[in-house]
């Protein structure tokens, strides 16, 4: 007798069976919404599995400031939140650090600039302590005397803002730029910032 032979599967069919093996690596977990802070509204960040809740706690989310908030001119900004309790099917989550993006800083350092970075260990007026890193970056080459000037204004200025500030109101200003502006406007006095 003539032996039968299998056609191979075709892309389909392998769709389909992968299809069924993550869904059977799913069987059995709940689905739960993690949200961003108060702050930010608690906006819905994702959803994730879990076999049980405590397994989602500790867990970091990285998202794009102009996804959570709608302004799309804000693209540069990442914001890490790290999640803090489960109740339900809700996480909710504490802001755990924001940076920038390298693409954004590539485009704005260009030759014949001069960067200047400034790491500041803050607490704010409601006791938590924050590691800042600020960068300026300015117009031309400059000598260390105007490099050291302009790092002692952005000092003094991050160190003044955060002291009065509760860790959400220093999170709004950072994130809508009114630091930055600060940090310019006094910076310009001694040389032209970008």
């Amino acid at each position: 007798m003539a032996e039968k032979r299998e056609k191979p599967a075709g892309k389909k069919q392998e769709k389909r069976q992968r299809g069924k093996k993550e869904s059977k690596k799913l069987k059995g977990k709940d689905w739960y919404v993690i949200l961003a802070p108060k702050l930010f509204a608690e906006a819905e960040l994702v959803e994730t599995p879990a076999l049980d809740p405590n397994v989602i706690i500790g867990r970091t989310i990285e998202t794009n400031l102009a996804e959570l908030i709608g302004q799309p001119d804000k693209y540069y900004m990442n914001l890490k939140f790290k999640v803090s309790n489960v109740e339900g099917n809700r996480a909710y989550t504490e802001f755990h650090g924001y940076s920038c993006a390298k693409e954004h800083l590539f485009r704005i350092v260009r030759k014949r600039s001069q960067k200047v970075r400034a790491v500041n260990e803050v607490e704010t007026k409601d006791g938590w302590k924050l590691q800042i890193v600020s960068l300026v970056i300015l117009n031309r080459n400059t000598d260390a005397e105007i490099k050291r000037k302009v790092r002692k204004i952005m000092f003094s200025e991050i160190e003044k803002t955060a002291k009065d500030m509760t860790l959400s109101a220093l999170i709004k200003s950072i994130t809508s730029g009114a630091l930055q502006k600060e940090v310019r406007k006094k910076g310009n006095r001694v040389y032209p910032i970008r």
